[in-house]
Order: C-alpha cells, then structure tokens, then sequence
C-alpha cells in the first residue's frame, strides 16, 4: 500500500488546484470525494488539460470534469480483487485505484502496477537521461540597452544569471544532458559556462550565423536520437516537466507545444460593420481569451530532417511545415502564473524579488 492522503481532493476545487495537487504527486491520479471521504471519481492530469483545450477555465470547479464512473474495489486488497483489477484494467486509465470501506468511504489505494506485477514501478524521474536543449543565441532586442552590453542569458535575476533558472528548474526534475546554442556574445556566455556552470553537464553549440529559433536544432540531429526538451532561455517555466513528456510521449506527437490560457482586454471600440458597409455594433474594449506560445517544447528526432542547414529557420516555421505534412501535434496548456516570458521588461520586473 501506499500513501494516498495527498492525491485526495474535494470536487468544489478548481481546475487550477488540482493541477498544481498533481504536480506535488508521484501518481498522476486525483481521487475526489466529499467531505466524509465519500468516493465520487477520479480525474487525471491528461483529463484536466482535455477540458482546458476545449474552454474549461483555470477557475472551473472540478465536479464539472471528474470521472464519475472510475473503478473501485471494497474493503481489502485479495487474491479476487487481483483478478478483478486484471479484468477491469481497460476501464480504469489511472495509476492509482481507490479502495472504499461499506459506506464507500476511500480507506486506501492500490497502484495498478502493484498488482498486475507487469514491470517493476521505480520512484525515480523518467527524463534524467532526455536531453534539454537551450535556444540562447538571439540579441535580446526586448531588452535593449541591457543586452548591447551583456548577454541575455546572462542577466541577473535573484542573484542568478536568468539561463541558471531554466536549466535548474529541469535539474529539479531530474535533467542531466543540456546543450546551449550561442552565438550574440557567445565569447561572454562560453566564459560563463566553463566557470560558473561547471557542476551542470553543458555542450555549447555553436551557430557560425544566428539560426533562429530551430535552425540550431539541425546542428544536433547526431545527437538526439530520442524525443528531447526545447526551450527558450527567457521562459521560466514551473510546470511539472515529466507530466509533459509522458503526454508528448503517450500520444506519439511528432512535437508538443507548452501553451499558456492568457486574456487581453483589447483597449478600443471594436466596430462590426454588415454586408453594405453600415454600422450594426460597438462592442467596447472586448475581453479575449487565447493561448499563448510559451517557447518550451518537446520533438520527436524525426523532425530535425526538416530544418535546413546553416540558414535561419524558426519555432514556427518548423511547426507549419509539420502541419502541412499532416504530422501530429499536441497542445499542452499550463496557468499563466507558471510562466514567465523574461525577455520582456514588464515581466522581467515582476520576477525579480
């Protein structure tokens, strides 16, 4: 048996919570009850981010969302409960299945590995060996005068340099093989990385002329050979990056895109016009809600053969070619508060303490 009091949850919380319960959490499985403990459902991380990519709001409360006819077994954990759960093993997609006394009240957990005994569960990250590559060669033009002077990398934010809160926020998950691209004042970051990130395994990659924000990727394609992590090195990114590779993974994307749920209030009057030119409509300074581009992604090595060589060739770019390929493409959505966009002075300001 294991510890299960963390995974816990009341269906009145809000997407939002759950998400950031999950991240806490070795076992991407919510179980929510009422306030006696009383098993309502389950819902999972992947659950959650279906309901955000089809209008569900970070604020949304959970009892809208939740699986309500999740499997359970009663009392103790039998030799006719281990059966029960190899019959039942397609109808329950989670890790962790409740286990509920007369009333049924949750009173433990079992995990589903725990006993169909079909591979050993390890309690231990599952990207320590998935490389990370850091897209640092850009000016920094947001930045200016600043990067004139120093690289945008190198920044000091918190008393570490801004590339240092990227590369750290993967060590947490358990990230050992990072390459950073370079090429504006690459003589100051080489400097940099050869002193003050020796306990990091780094390998600096060279771009002879800027290469935009994927045209670096082709000077790796030796060697990344399995899916791999990129990231900007002005995205400081907080969510849980093992859920997004198992997501990019489970659904054999060729490249998932880290989307954040943002809102503008558009300043101005918008005017809607009819067929003949006439006026039929104000609507003042509209809200709108959109999903922004984070800069953090996750490929498949398949598709380095598409980036040309030694020319400048962006995110995007990469992403439209794919497209037009019919290639699969996922979307994974975070809360706007688990992201920082630092290549820009107004949130640039508001991370440092």
């Amino acid at each position: 048996m294991i510890s299960y009091e963390k995974n816990l949850i009341r269906s009145n919380n809000s997407l939002k919570e759950a998400l950031k319960k999950l991240e806490e959490t070795i076992f991407k499985c919510l179980i929510v009850v009422d306030k006696k403990n009383k098993l309502l459902g389950t819902i999972t991380d992947g659950d959650i981010r279906r309901a955000i990519l089809k209008g569900a709001k970070f604020d949304s409360l959970l009892r809208n969302y939740y699986f309500k006819n999740s499997v359970y077994f009663k009392n103790k954990i039998g030799p006719k409960i281990s059966n029960l759960i190899k019959k039942n093993i397609s109808l329950n997609s989670s890790d962790l299945i409740p286990i509920v006394d007369s009333r049924k009240r949750v009173i433990n957990v079992v995990l589903q590995e725990e006993i169909l005994k079909t591979k050993k569960f390890k309690y231990k990250n599952k990207i320590d060996s998935v490389p990370v590559v850091i897209i640092a060669g850009g000016k920094g033009s947001r930045l200016m005068p600043h990067t004139s002077i120093i690289p945008k990398p190198l920044i000091p934010i918190n008393d570490k340099s801004m590339i240092e809160h990227v590369i750290e926020r993967f060590k947490n998950y358990g990230s050992k093989n990072f390459f950073v691209t370079v090429n504006y004042k690459k003589e100051l970051l080489r400097a940099f990385f050869s002193k003050a990130l020796k306990k990091f395994n780094i390998k600096i990659i060279n771009e002879k002329v800027p290469l935009g924000t994927a045209g670096s990727l082709e000077l790796l394609k030796r060697n990344l050979k399995s899916s791999f992590f990129v990231i900007n090195c002005d995205s400081i990114i907080s969510c849980n990056y093992v859920s997004l590779y198992q997501f990019h993974k489970k659904n054999n994307f060729a490249l998932t895109v880290v989307v954040s749920k943002k809102n503008s209030t558009i300043p101005y009057g918008l005017c809607e016009i009819n067929a003949k030119g006439n006026l039929i409509n104000i609507n003042e300074k509209p809200k709108i809600d959109f999903l922004a581009n984070t800069g953090l992604y996750v490929l498949d090595p398949k598709v380095l053969k598409l980036i040309p060589k030694k020319k400048s060739f962006d995110m995007n770019n990469l992403i439209e070619k794919l497209l037009k390929r019919k290639n699969k493409l996922g979307v994974f959505p975070i809360n706007e508060d688990d992201w920082n966009d630092l290549g820009n002075w107004s949130d640039l300001n508001k991370f440092i303490t």
